[in-house]
């Protein structure tokens, strides 16, 4: 029984680790694009001949969509990466203090 919740329990931490590790990568596109959006940022006025109306056409809305998504998926990715990384480490130690322990037990018995 004890076999069958750990492995359950290290599945699970192994399935944070995957999501983090997922938001990350959709998280490093979005700022990539964001990247390449603001280094071949084309500002420029567009004046119709007809009126004396111009306008400035911008690709800011875009870039503020990307960060506004792009930075609550680098935290959620990281936090699932290190807490899955941070379960499966403390699921280690624990395991090997108990092993630690009965092996100290029957070194005792003996």
């Amino acid at each position: 029984m004890q076999w069958v919740e750990r492995q359950h329990f290290h599945h699970r931490s192994a399935l944070m680790q995957g999501w983090g590790a997922a938001l990350l990568l959709v998280a490093c596109v979005l700022w990539v694009w964001l990247g390449f959006l603001m280094w071949d940022q084309d500002d420029s006025l567009y004046c119709f001949r007809a009126s004396s109306i111009c306008e400035l056409d911008s690709t800011m809305p875009k870039q503020l969509v990307l960060l506004a998504v792009s930075a609550p998926l680098s935290v959620a990715g990281s936090a699932l990466l290190v807490a899955g990384s941070v379960r499966r480490q403390t699921s280690a130690h624990v395991l090997r203090v108990i092993e630690m322990q009965q092996s100290e037990e029957r070194s005792r018995r003996k």
